[in-house]
């Protein structure tokens, strides 16, 4: 090292010798492992490193270099200042910074050093990029010279060669120093040179591209979160610097954009999942955010892209794991149902175009109980929000319309990890199951229901008229013609359901156009066949009569309507009410022309008995003639209303619900599985009524309902429904629960053989609320039970199954107490050793959990039997003596 001129100062000798002495400590610990310092020691090495800086670094840094710098060392405000020449100032600074970037690689030094890390990193970038006077080749001197201070400089080609080299050595020292430094720390210190008002071009140049290569660095993203807003972000005042580093990622630098946002993306999308920093998702939020709003192509190609990568299906076909779809959805989840900052949230228009996917596999867990049913459900809402795109997205849900537009049908299977995983495309396509699908959704936001309904109206509308030409065109296939006819069977089953809502009849009675002109052609239409002597499809006649006693309910119901559209149907009704129909519907369109007619007037008062409720009544009187109605969706009317009656407590039909019982278990028998589910409702409804009867009438249901399992309107949701009002109606009965022990048992064995694993863990459920309700007096039972318990933990296949089982078992072992070895003999062996494999050998964590905790409730019991504390009494008799 060249120190020549720096000996001929007494500050430069004493710089040197404060270098020295701290080096000779540096080794020190490299000879001696065990070498310790007292905090005396380390205090006068921090005193010296800053008289190093203070003499050596800030004295001799330019002007706008590190400006207010000396507040750092407050001793460099305490030491005169010397009157040094340009190579004076350049020696020492050079001098000064090697021998604290070779010192920084000290463990003992090194938090020292960190403390002067920006006076460092300001000497470091003024050596390594501070422009340098170039040569007059011709004289060999400059002219003009400035900042040389009292000498005058002589810049020759050698010296320009020499110093130019050096700048490429301290460059390197820059880089290597800041990858060894905290990279948060470093974003800091960098910053505030940068953002000094009077900062050098030339310092703001390198700064900024240094800044630029660390965030595009692995780990880039989160140190400089980090360095703005520290580990704890308090989103309550931190939204400014929130909107800082938003603009300062999503802002591109540099000439290479496309580059930039590749490297960056990826650091913003694996914030989500950091547990580095707090309140990730609402950082990330505003980042993709204002980078969509700053350059939408790269936040689609680099952002949305990536994240639907999964969802989106490419030739040829690959296969997505669990771990990717589980990924793809939390991260869409993440970023489009925002809770913290609603205002800052991507449109849901950016993921359209795998709308029909994210159907697809909510379908697929909408009845499983899969951790991303929810998010899946929830991003779906979030996507029928568009009402402009709300009728096209029914369409491709239900699988009326392909459409490029929202993705393609997949096929999803569960996968070992109780995740799900995509196999492959859907070819054929489950009408009914994608309508009970969508059902669930409009029933979870009420608003949509209307549309759906008007959506179905004018689909049934426009399917009557393409089959029609495809007919005449023969264009139709047989495979076509199954295919529109499921289509149209299960569109109708869900505009049947539509009907029943409130939200739907307040939506028509408001904006009945769509309905009225439904029927409208649908009249139309038998016209026409009746003039071409074809006959009226069935189902047709039924979805006429079906929107008919939709009108008439909406009337009935005195709700406020737009009279003057009704009054105009009333008078198209009247029109073609002469025409040829059948007997049936004529006078279901006559109630309906007398029901508008009526409307609104007021009728003469007669004096009547008060103790008889006249309305209900005639409710019940009407119920009860819809039932001999040969018109199914008539029947199912009036099933319907007499549940109704049953659940408001209305005083008549509850006086004569022995007969409305009969009649609900003579409907049990019909064919049609709308009326059987009818049924079933309204049994269910007069569970508290006629306990006993009811149970003994349900637990056959219960256990035949599997043969009535078609794939159409009866689900296994309704047998798990109706496990449940078993136990709530065996809770009602109290003490006379016991009687009906054994069916109620039997019949939940039963369930428990039962193809479906929901079915099975409902049934396992249901069966331990049953033993709670009857106080475990099983007698006999038990060992039935305990022994069906312990086939579910060792062979059954679905987890959920297994985790009922446990639970059954658990509460067995806490109700019975005592009595349990006593009652269980060796079945109580059995269940143990299955217990303690599933806790042993499972993979699922919540289920080792339960089996673990059902021994510990096994182990109690043994324990107080046999370790059973000795009592300490005596016994004291009294002898009565004779006085």
């Amino acid at each position: 090292m060249d120190i020549q001129v720096e000996n001929q100062t007494i500050r430069g000798k004493y710089l040197q010798t404060l270098v020295s002495i701290l080096n000779n400590i540096t080794k020190v610990n490299i000879t001696d492992d065990d070498a310790t310092f007292s905090v005396k020691q380390i205090q006068s090495m921090k005193i010296a490193v800053g008289l190093i800086v203070s003499i050596g670094i800030i004295p001799c840094l330019e002007k706008g270099v590190g400006i207010d710098m000396a507040k750092l060392c407050p001793r460099a405000t305490k030491i005169p200042q010397e009157n040094l020449t340009c190579m004076q100032r350049y020696e020492r600074i050079r001098f000064t910074t090697i021998a604290l970037t070779d010192l920084f690689h000290d463990n003992i030094l090194r938090p020292t050093i960190l403390l002067y890390l920006s006076a460092i990193l300001a000497a470091l970038l003024q050596l390594s990029h501070a422009p340098l006077i170039k040569p007059n080749k011709e004289s060999g001197e400059t002219s003009n010279a400035k900042d040389c201070d009292q000498a005058q400089f002589r810049m020759t080609v050698k010296r320009y060669q020499d110093l130019l080299g050096q700048q490429k050595e301290f460059y390197v020292r820059l880089i290597s120093l800041l990858s060894s430094c905290p990279q948060y720390k470093c974003f800091q210190e960098l910053m505030v040179i940068h953002g000094q008002q009077k900062t050098p071009k030339w310092l703001r140049t390198c700064t900024r591209n240094i800044l630029v290569s660390k965030i595009t660095q692995p780990g880039g993203v989160l140190s400089l979160i980090i360095a703005i807003c520290g580990n704890e972000l308090d989103i309550g005042t931190n939204w400014r610097m929130l909107d800082l580093i938003s603009k300062l990622l999503a802002t591109s630098h540099g000439k290479d954009a496309d580059e930039y946002y590749r490297l960056v993306c990826p650091q913003i999308l694996d914030l989500l999942f950091s547990d580095k920093i707090n309140h990730g998702s609402t950082i990330v939020n505003c980042c993709i955010a204002t980078l969509y709003d700053c350059n939408s192509s790269f936040c689609h190609k680099y952002i949305i892209e990536t994240v639907c990568a999964p969802l989106i299906t490419t030739e040829p076909f690959v296969s997505r794991s669990e771990k990717e779809t589980e990924r793809c959805i939390t991260t869409l989840a993440k970023c489009f149902l925002v809770e913290d900052a609603k205002f800052k949230h991507l449109p849901s228009k950016l993921i359209l175009h795998v709308a029909t996917p994210l159907f697809c596999l909510y379908n697929k867990t909408r009845q499983s109980p899969c951790i991303l049913k929810k998010p899946l459900q929830q991003l779906l809402l979030k996507i029928l929000e568009d009402e402009t795109k709300r009728e096209k997205l029914f369409s491709a849900f239900l699988g009326h319309h392909t459409s490029a537009e929202f993705g393609d049908y997949l096929l999803p299977e569960f996968g070992p990890n109780c995740g799900i995983k995509i196999i492959g495309l859907s070819e054929d396509l489950r009408y009914m199951e994608l309508a009970d699908t969508i059902y669930d959704l409009v029933c979870i936001a009420k608003n949509l229901s209307p549309s759906m309904f008007t959506y179905i109206l004018s689909f049934l509308s426009n399917i009557n008229q393409v089959n029609e030409t495809r007919q005449r065109a023969r264009l139709n296939t047989e495979d076509d013609q199954v295919r529109h006819l499921e289509m149209q069977i299960a569109t109708c089953a869900l505009l049947q359901r539509l009907a029943d809502m409130n939200t739907v009849r307040e939506a028509q009675a408001k904006e009945p156009q769509s309905l009225l002109s439904f029927i409208k052609f649908l009249f139309t239409k038998y016209i026409n066949t009746k003039k071409r002597q074809d006959e009226m499809e069935e189902n047709e006649c039924e979805l006429l009569c079906l929107s008919l006693m939709l009108i008439k309910t909406l009337v009935e119901e005195k709700v406020e309507l737009r009279v003057n559209a009704f009054k105009n149907f009333s008078k198209f009704l009247k029109q073609h009410v002469k025409s040829s129909l059948p007997t049936q519907l004529e006078s279901l369109v006559n109630e309906v022309v007398k029901c508008i007619e009526t409307y609104g007037r007021s009728k003469r008062k007669y004096h009547k008995d008060l103790s008889v409720n006249t309305s209900a009544s005639n409710k019940f009187d009407k119920a009860i003639k819809d039932l001999a109605d040969s018109l199914i969706p008539v029947q199912a009317n009036g099933l319907i209303t007499l549940r109704k009656l049953i659940e408001d407590q209305d005083p008549f039909t509850i006086a004569h619900r022995r007969i409305v019982l009969d009649l609900l278990q003579t409907n049990l028998k019909h064919e049609d599985s709308y009326i059987y589910l009818a049924s079933i409702n309204g049994l269910c409804a007069l569970a508290t009524a006629y306990p006993q009867e009811v149970i003994k009438i349900l637990i056959p249901e219960y256990i035949d309902m599997p043969n009535r399992i078609t794939g159409t309107e009866i689900t296994n949701e309704t047998r798990i429904k109706l496990g449940e009002i078993l136990v709530k109606t065996t809770r009602a009965l109290g003490e006379m629960g016991v009687v009906h022990k054994n069916m109620l048992v039997n019949g939940f064995l039963c369930a428990v053989r039962d193809n479906e694993s929901l079915v099975r863990a409902s049934a396992l459920s249901c069966l331990g609320e049953l033993c709670k309700v009857l106080n475990f007096r099983l007698g006999n039972l038990l060992n039935e039970i305990v022994y069906c318990i312990a086939m579910i933990v060792k062979s059954d296949k679905a987890p959920e199954c297994r985790r009922a089982a446990v639970l059954v078992a658990t509460l067995l072992c806490r109700g019975l107490d005592k009595d349990t070895l006593n009652s269980l003999d060796h079945n109580l062996v059995n269940l143990y050793r299955s217990l303690k494999h599933l806790r042993d050998e499972d993979n699922d964590p919540v289920l080792q959990l339960h089996a673990q905790l059902a021994l510990e409730e096994i182990d109690l019991i043994v324990q107080d039997v046999l370790a059973k504390p000795c009592k300490l009494e005596k016994q004291i008799f009294i002898l009565d003596r004779p006085l």
